[in-house]
């Protein structure tokens, strides 16, 4: 196949695909510009103004932003609008899954809602995501178990 073939099939596809993102209302994805990190869409256009110093990608409709330079970053979360929903006041943040995220406090992992609220206070040294209403989850000295949403170890710590 001569490249301008190719070029012509590999455009269709991304136009195709860029067309195909906008119908599914995919969320937009975190690009720098400058030294920040914005949100662009699938047409390379920002819709969250670059101005985070970290970004991830979307969970649940959720984003993981950090503010400040390493080490003294602090996590928040925001909206696909670019609204604060969760201020930046974690020491670490993941992503969300099944309603709650992991999150780091004096150098610990618990979990938080979609509101920010606390539920799992902070205990571990490795915190999973939710599957099935279970977070793998590790406490160096007591190794590693299951917790269900409350924090219940629902399957010991084991080493």
């Amino acid at each position: 196949m001569k490249w301008p073939v190719l070029m012509t099939l590999l455009g269709a596809f991304a136009f195709g695909s860029a067309q195909e993102s906008k119908r599914t209302n995919e969320p937009p994805i975190p690009f720098p510009r400058k030294g920040k990190y914005g949100y662009r869409d699938n047409a390379g256009e920002f819709v969250i103004a670059p101005q985070f110093d970290y970004a991830g990608e979307f969970s649940e409709e959720l984003a993981v932003v950090g503010l400040g330079k390493f080490p003294a970053t602090k996590w928040g979360y925001i909206d696909r609008t670019g609204k604060v929903v969760i201020p930046a006041q974690f020491d670490g943040a993941h992503d969300f899954s099944e309603g709650m995220a992991a999150v780091g406090i004096g150098g610990k992992l618990g979990y938080i809602d979609r509101t920010g609220k606390l539920l799992v206070p902070p205990q571990f040294d490795e915190a999973h995501k939710f599957s099935s209403g279970r977070a793998r989850v590790r406490i160096i000295r007591e190794g590693y178990g299951y917790i269900n949403k409350t924090g219940e170890r629902v399957v010991p710590l084991q080493p």
